[in-house]
């Protein structure tokens, strides 16, 4: 090495020996450091004894060197200051390893111990002991320039391979670079987060448990974990330095400071060709860095868990309860012949996902079985090879949590808004206080050790806080997997927006970087598509994200996971592009454009096709996965003997016969397209499992699993069903009556229980279908209501759930039994599953037909099922508990009481989307025809405006309202009653959320009560009036309003007079009579109104209401119809962004018009930044072509701009052209834009405008994907 890539120390050598030291000669030129050298086998190290710094690494076998520090380090920054600093004597050396005593003058009382130290190929910079005082107490340490390992311009080969954490798979973080002459200085350091240098003889890896107490800017991200700069050497040579970054010693505000392994540390290898592959680069430092990298706890069996899937839980419905679950792993046990599976619980606590964090004990969701259940599904699932974990969160926390107070949050920071609105974390004193340990502790407690994970959802955070937010779960013994891929990259095994491909944009996936791929390809599951290694993805059957396809998650399992997890059992040795080789003999390749596996040069995948060699259950020797996407007749080099070939289904393996390999040792196979099968040695036959279907609970087969239905007595003609989304049921069908029925044993004599079970009668057709046990019964005959609720797997079918409460008999036995009654020619078939029976005693009140106090309900929101408001959505209503006062009016400005009465739960509707909230099953609310009702009910409404109560019936597939009564403001408790008549069709009655209604609108229901008043006076009334307004109207202006009449009666209408009423001080004019002429059956007649507001009317909400009477055959009947409306905003009077005015009306292609989001699903509020071309707008529209956003300028504004384009979030489809009209006249219009396209400039001219529409539409190919973001929108408004 040439003199200026050292330093020169020149040491006496009798100071060296009296301290032990062995002393290193000078040199003539050129020149090597005098320092003190520690030895391994492999290693020569020379360290410095005015610092903790190495000077040089030598590879002993054949001189090979590395340069550490070239220049002195004389300070350390604590707590964000330099401070001079010093050694007190000379290192003491002891063995491999020199200890240094580091002092302050200007901190008297502080110092450092620290060491140096050299085992195998590595050394270690170690923080022993941290004196401090308590005038002066050590917070975060930086040794700036305290350069661990560099290169040098003259060093042959000198390269650097940097890199960041980065989850955005449109790019690469990597930064591979070569070190010369002209390489240029850096005026400042540069942030990595993994380091790897090397030159033409050896190649070096750092690692640190550097950690910054306050990450931000450069820092934040752990993008600063190393730092290295290029530096000029006196002769112009370039020199580039690795250091660590900040280590936090004791985070601001904690009691205590690191000890033990938690002390500062960092470590550098150094290796020669480490992947024998005749040349030495940063991919044998990336071999080497193995040995020294912190490791995710659990990460040594990530290759096992090939399978993931998410059971869900929402919104009180318990779609999913855990014994449900237990079966369904028992499924894809079953399914993929005992493949590992990591099941991760969303909505494992509460009311399901999204409720009462942070309660991650002392909570269970009691609606999916609670604590026992949850347990007994951990216990026995790991029978079946799966592990599993619970959706946490420590960023946000919502009133009704136990652990909920005003010193867990911030009261004026809100977070995440559906069920409940939730605020932000103190993070810090949450640690510090050690709250958040505690309540992990009490899961722990509660919980089987199969609970092996913790999933952190909706982490920001990075640093000290997050470190300590993952030991405190590493240290329950639980592994870590989170949200995001950049966070906490230490510890998580697994990253959801990684794995769920649909799931989020494209610029937050899995980690992009090359490099930390090759290190840890097989520790993790963070990663994005390769060619080769491929990557895990989540396809989910559970109603995760609304998925409920069977077939597809299995596909995904055999043409992604398996292939996958295959490679994560070798590590990467390799990697020239397309060509990848692994330990254990393995190499990926593409070959013909095809992916393709070797495994000791014998081909085990091509392409869509594989026979893939793996350990057998329990150790049992190996199987043979084959697997031909396609079908047909593959031929595979296996070693010589005879196989026994097993077709996998949903019940097991199922034996097609047995090969045996050819005079060449080679296999052929034939497959049927996209059917796995599992091979085993034909002398190796094993054991087929019992599933036990329904283990735990009373019922067995709940789910109609065994296709023999063996556990069910039959009657008539019934079958197992599996349908195109591989959902299992019963299916009843045939004219003749059919049953399924079971003998339940063991209940507790005298103990009320529910069953219950999902039932659909086909859809347009009727056949009265009864659920009973222990003599009790209800009966359903027709299923009207669309299955809308996206976490239930039998979404977009009319499958609804039908109980029946019973009484245990004496003798605890009884017989739970869905028959249907005997059928016309084209008699309905009847479908059945998930049959449940639980304890459960809701409260009744005599003489009432349905009494729901919300207390104890088995599962879902009592009388009441989902409407289409949002279509087929999550929710945005649940059983609520109270948690006074957080919970309740009062709180942080809380308008309304989440629960009311004197109960503990009500049920809560939060800002609920547009359409029929819920609305009464009739198989819990069984309305006569013929007969009326009173229904009443306690209730508090935030928001005049928001919410109507209705009436209706089903008339064939189609709802029909006919009464529409206005809920207006109740802010305290208040009890409304109605009268329904039933009658011309399946009558139910329900809450509508009105489109327009207040932000914020909430509405609490309990003390539910139908009354059977006997036959009705008059009779049923089958039209319906609907009363059509603007969303706004303009005061002191005449505006159109509509009310429609529409006869569903049998009989021509005669004698229809329509009303209308107004809110006082409002003038109405109908355009022509109010009386209508007949109307025959089907037809429509609609008077229209010319509808005044005051022209100083306040700009709030109002209700309309209309009122139709009318004759059929000489019989009156009455309808009620109402509508919310609100006068027209004020106008702007100053430049003014548009999304912070309220616009006058607004139509979208799909879901709401986001203000400072993008378009997002069907919630409001659920979009993501407005992001076009990597620039994020902060202000702004997202909206969905075709979309019309309209405004009331009252030509008060001169110009409109705005940065308009596709969201970042589709990265390669859309295609939307965006235009503004003033009055209806067209002012501008952009050129289509498309994925790809940055920001367009959109400048607008107003001038004089009444009324400004700004307008998406579709670039002329549909609307998919067209998410159009209206970044900055601006109306200038002369200030």
């Amino acid at each position: 090495m040439p003199p200026r890539s050292r330093a020169l120390y020149v040491l006496a050598g009798a100071a060296l020996l009296g301290a032990g030291l062995t002393p290193v000669a000078s040199a003539s030129a050129p020149a090597e450091p005098v320092g003190t050298v520690l030895a391994s086998g492999p290693l020569k190290v020379t360290v410095a004894d005015d610092f903790p710094r190495v000077l040089s690494y030598e590879n002993r076998a054949d001189g090979a060197r590395l340069s550490g520090s070239t220049r002195p380090v004389t300070e350390i920054t604590l707590n964000g200051k330099p401070y001079a600093t010093h050694v007190k004597a000379a290192p003491k050396v002891t063995g491999s390893t020199a200890a240094y005593t580091l002092a302050f003058p200007d901190l008297p009382g502080v110092e450092i111990d620290a060491t140096l130290g050299v085992r195998g190929r590595t050394t270690t910079f170690k923080v022993t002991a941290v004196r401090d005082t308590a005038a002066f107490r050590v917070g975060t340490l930086d040794i700036p320039g305290h350069d661990l390992v560099s290169v040098d311009s003259a060093d042959g080969g000198a390269r650097t391979a940097f890199t960041k954490l980065d989850p955005d798979s449109t790019r690469t973080a990597d930064v591979f670079g070569k070190v010369t002459a002209d390489t240029p200085a850096e005026t400042s350091a540069t942030g990595a987060s993994y380091a790897i240098v090397n030159t033409d003889g050896l190649a070096a890896a750092v690692e640190s448990n550097s950690t910054y107490d306050k990450p931000s800017g450069a820092t934040g991200g752990d993008d600063a974990r190393f730092w290295h700069q290029a530096r000029k050497d006196a002769d112009g040579g370039t020199r580039v330095g690795v250091w660590s970054g900040q280590w936090t010693y004791r985070g601001e505000g904690s009691a205590t400071h690191a000890t033990g392994d938690d002390l500062p540390w960092a470590k550098v290898v150094v290796t020669p060709d480490a992947n024998a592959d005749g040349t030495v680069d940063w991919q044998d430092g990336a071999v080497a860095f193995r040995s020294i990298g912190i490791k995710a706890k659990g990460s040594e069996k990530t290759p096992d868990r090939v399978v993931t899937h998410i059971p869900f839980n929402f919104a009180s419905q318990a779609q999913h309860p855990f014994l449900r679950t237990l079966d369904d792993v028992k499924r894809v046990s079953l399914a993929t012949d005992d493949l590992g599976q990591f099941a991760l619980l969303k909505g494992y606590a509460s009311e399901g996902h999204d409720s009462a964090h942070p309660d991650y004990g002392g909570n269970t969701n009691k609606r999916a079985g609670g604590l026992k259940d949850l347990n007994k599904l951990l216990r026995t699932g790991k029978e079946y090879g799966a592990e599993f974990g619970v959706h946490v969160n420590a960023t946000e926390a919502y009133p009704v949590a136990k652990h909920f107070s005003d010193k867990l949050i911030d009261p004026k920071a809100p977070g995440w808004n559906w069920l409940d609105q939730s605020y932000y974390i103190d993070q810090r004193r949450d640690i510090n206080g050690g709250d958040l340990a505690a309540r992990f502790q009490q899961l722990r407690d509660e919980t089987d050790k199969n609970l092996t994970t913790v999933y952190v959802d909706v982490y920001y955070t990075h640093g000290w806080i997050a470190e300590q937010t993952a030991k405190a779960i590493n240290g329950q013994g639980w592994n870590l997997a989170t949200e995001w891929a950049d966070k906490f990259e230490r510890q998580s095994l697994w990253s959801h927006w990684a794995n769920d491909l649909d799931y989020g944009g494209a610029t937050n996936k899995g980690l992009n970087s090359k490099i930390i791929r090759f290190i840890r390809n097989s520790e993790k599951d963070v990663w994005n598509n390769d060619p080769v290694l491929g990557q895990t993805a989540l396809v989910d059957f559970e109603g995760w994200t609304g998925e409920t396809d069977w077939n597809a998650f299995y596909a995904n399992v055999w043409q992604r996971d398996l292939p996958a997890k295959y490679l994560q059992h070798q590590q990467i040795t390799r990697w020239d592009g397309d060509d990848i080789t692994f330990t254990g003999g393995l190499r990926g390749t593409v070959e013909n454009g095809k992916r393709t596996f070797y495994d000791h040069d014998r081909k085990v995948l091509d392409g869509d096709s594989y026979l893939l060699p793996w350990d057998a259950k329990d150790g049992d020797g190996k199987k043979l996965y084959h697997y031909n996407k396609q079908g047909g007749t593959s031929s595979w080099a296996v070693p010589r003997g005879a196989y026994t070939v097993y077709r996998l289904t949903d019940n097991g393996r199922v034996k097609t016969g047995t090969v045996r390999t050819d005079a060449s040792g080679r296999l052929t196979l034939k497959a049927e397209a996209g059917q796995p099968y599992v091979l085993y040695p034909a002398d190796d036959t094993p054991r087929a499992t019992d599933p036990h279907w329904g283990e735990g609970t009373p019922v067995t087969d709940p789910g109609f699993n065994d296709a023999r239905l063996a556990a069910w007595d039959t009657t008539g003609t019934v079958a197992r069903d599996t349908d195109d989304h591989g959902r299992n049921s019963a299916r009843l069908t045939g004219r003749d009556p059919a049953a399924i029925s079971q003998r339940i044993t063991g209940l507790e004599p005298g103990k009320r229980y529910t069953a219950s079970a999902w039932v659909e009668i086909e859809p347009g057709k009727s056949r009265r279908t009864t659920l009973g046990a222990a003599g009790a019964t209800v009966a359903v005959d027709r299923s009207t209501l669309p299955n809308t609720m996206a976490a239930s797997d039998w979404h977009d079918t009319s499958m609804q759930r039908v109980k029946v409460n019973f009484t245990a008999p004496a003798s605890g036995t009884t017989t739970l039994r869905v028959a249907t009654e005997k059928g016309d020619t084209d008699a309905a078939a009847v479908r059945v599953d998930d049959v449940r029976l639980v304890a459960n005693a809701p409260t009744t009140r005599a003489g009432t037909v349905v009494h729901e106090d919300f207390e104890d309900v088995d599962e879902g929101w009592g009388p009441f099922d989902k409407g289409d408001a949002g279509g087929v959505t999550d929710p945005r209503t649940h059983i609520a508990q109270k948690n006074a006062p957080y919970t309740q009016a009062g709180w942080n400005g809380k308008l309304i009481d989440d629960v009311i009465g004197d109960g503990s739960e009500s049920l809560k509707s939060h800002e609920e989307n547009d359409g029929v909230v819920y609305r009464t099953s009739p198989a819990a609310v069984p309305l006569t025809n013929g007969h009326a009702y009173r229904v009443d009910f306690s209730y508090q409404s935030s928001h005049a405006g928001a919410y109507q109560w209705i009436s209706g019936y089903d008339r064939g597939d189609d709802a029909v309202e006919t009464a529409a009564v206005p809920l207006g403001e109740q802010r305290t408790t208040g009890r409304f009653s109605t009268t329904v008549t039933a009658g011309c069709g399946t009558t139910w009655t329900g809450l509508r959320k009105l489109p327009g209604a207040p932000e914020g609108a909430d509405f609490v229901l309990d003390d539910f009560t139908v009354t059977d008043l006997g036959p009705a006076k008059e009779q049923a009334a089958c039209g319906t009036l609907a009363l059509k307004a603007g969303e706004t109207l303009e005061p002191g202006q005449p505006n159109k309003v509509e009310a429609t009449f529409t006869n569903y009666e049998q009989d021509p209408v005669t004698d229809a007079t329509v009303t209308l009423g107004l809110p006082e001080g409002w003038t109405a004019e109908p355009a022509g009579s109010t009386t209508l002429d007949p109307v025959a059956p089907g037809d429509k007649a609609t008077v229209t109104y010319r509808v005044t507001p005051p022209a100083d009317a306040e700009y709030q909400p109002y209700q309309l209401s209309s009122k139709a009477t009318y004759t059929v055959a000489g019989t009156a009947r009455t309808l009620t119809a109402g509508a919310a409306v609100r006068t027209l905003p004020p106008p702007p009077t100053k430049d003014t962004y548009a999304s912070d005015l309220d616009w006058a009306s607004a139509d979208n292609g799909w879901g709401p018009v986001e203000k400072d989001l993008s378009n997002g699903e069907q919630g409001q509020g659920d979009g993501t930044p407005l992001k076009i071309g990597g620039v994020t707008y902060d202000k702004g529209l997202g909206s969905h072509a075709p979309a019309r956003v309209r405004y009331y300028l009252g030509g008060q504004c001169t110009s409109f701009t705005a940065e308009v384009g596709i969201d970042d979030v589709q990265t390669s489809r859309g295609s939307v052209r965006f235009s503004v009209a003033a009055d209806g006249t067209e002012k501008v219009a952009s050129p289509v834009l498309k994925a790809t396209d940055p920001a367009w400039s959109l400048t607008a001219d107003v001038t004089g405008a009444k009324y400004v529409d700004l307008i998406a539409g579709d670039g002329g190919d549909g609307n998919g994907n067209d998410h159009a973001d209206w970044g900055a929108a601006r109306f200038h408004c002369g200030g």
